[in-house]
């Protein structure tokens, strides 16, 4: 027996909704509890406390301080979830932008002064607390969510195939020879994916319709490849869009063989607004774009978590 029709797997997808928490998101490190993060922390809020003194009696004298504040901007690890550097983002400056300047201290010297005539004194009628630190890691959480599809389509592929490690192809003997492995293609593998499409006959045409962009993961089970784009989407809004419309139109392309997969991996509560969409509403048009896709390219599929299980526990029967 072979595979479901794609559209099953769309079918199913629909039926059983993406969590409200997914375990492969939750980003749950305590932060505080690092002694030598919250000292450095400690002497950076009083060396911006000195600093702030002295720049109302004599600049001169506080710059003096200036090159160890600069040390600990730095050289702290997780030194940008701090009240100082937090204010940066109302001057329009970010952490990554900063460490990307030549003339740092110049900019830091600007910055402290900003900051001590417009928090200084607000922060310290308030009080401090490292509550603060952890709050602002935790708000960054979402923005460390770039591998972690991928990371939840490797650790799926483990689970349902019971292994305790999933075989990362490096060579493309290993493609070959291996029943089960992936690789990244966008994330170290390029040159792997260039020669895997040279050996397979697979034109890849996505590519030259979105800047040269390569799939996230290439993942073969037996004989079949699937080809993975893979999306964590929580919401819509203008960046969200165009990476929807990115992953759709991912599965308007294929190859000539029934073994290569075009896979849109969606996962995210974005997912749910699939299930019953407004007839006038964006999402059902957005819908109705994928079913079409899928029709005109049986081998393709487009799933979410659910989707991607029942795909993966049918694939394991072409391992016997």
């Amino acid at each position: 027996m072979g595979l479901k029709r794609n559209l099953e797997y769309w079918k199913i997808s629909l039926k059983n909704p993406e969590p409200i928490v997914d375990e492969y998101y939750i980003s749950d490190e305590i932060i505080v509890d690092d002694k030598k993060l919250i000292k450095s922390i400690e002497r950076l809020r009083d060396l911006i406390t000195t600093y702030c003194v002295l720049l109302e009696k004599d600049e001169n004298s506080a710059k003096k301080i200036l090159d160890e504040i600069y040390e600990i901007i730095s050289d702290t690890d997780k030194i940008q979830y701090t009240e100082f550097v937090a204010f940066w983002k109302t001057l329009d400056l970010s952490f990554s932008v900063f460490n990307k300047l030549q003339n740092q201290k110049t900019v830091l010297a600007e910055l402290l002064k900003e900051y001590c005539l417009r928090r200084k004194k607000l922060y310290d009628r308030l009080g401090y607390s490292n509550i603060t630190v952890q709050a602002l890691y935790d708000i960054g959480a979402s923005r460390k969510k770039g591998t972690s599809g991928i990371i939840k389509i490797i650790g799926l592929a483990k689970e349902k195939f019971n292994l305790e490690k999933l075989s990362h192809f490096r060579k493309i003997e290993d493609i070959k020879i291996q029943k089960l492995g992936y690789f990244l293609p966008d994330s170290g593998d390029e040159k792997l994916f260039r020669n895997f499409c040279k050996n397979f006959n697979i034109r890849y045409k996505f590519s030259d319709e979105h800047q040269g962009k390569l799939p996230d993961v290439v993942l073969k089970v037996g004989n079949h490849f699937l080809i993975i784009e893979a999306k964590h989407i929580k919401e819509s809004g203008g960046a969200q869009d165009k990476q929807i419309d990115e992953i759709i139109k991912f599965i308007k392309h294929s190859e000539n063989s029934k073994f290569i997969h075009y896979t849109s991996f969606l996962d995210g509560i974005y997912f749910n607004n699939f299930i019953l969409p407004p007839k006038s509403s964006k999402v059902y048009r957005q819908k109705q774009e994928i079913k079409e896709h899928l029709k005109n390219n049986p081998n393709n599929f487009f799933l979410n978590t659910a989707g991607i299980i029942c795909l993966f526990q049918d694939l394991k029967k072409f391992l016997k």
